[in-house]
């Protein structure tokens, strides 16, 4: 489960980060600055996957390929 949301853990992010503003949007009524809330809950969720992806190493770098010079 651990190794699935590793996998899966910017993907999830981005959904949360598009979902944040309407579900805010929607609570307006419960608390008046929901919106805001989640606007910025949303842009973190952004931020965050941001920094995942660009601190994560690519797969194509980790798989050892054999150089031309070797022979």
């Amino acid at each position: 489960m651990l190794q699935w949301v590793k996998r899966h853990l910017v993907p999830i992010l981005c959904i949360i980060g598009f979902i944040s503003p309407i579900i805010g949007m929607s609570l307006i009524d419960t608390f008046y600055y929901s919106t805001v809330f989640g606007w910025i809950f949303g842009f973190c969720c952004f931020v965050i996957s941001y920094i995942i992806v660009s601190k994560r190493p690519d797969e194509e770098e980790t798989t050892s390929t054999p150089s031309a010079t070797e022979s």
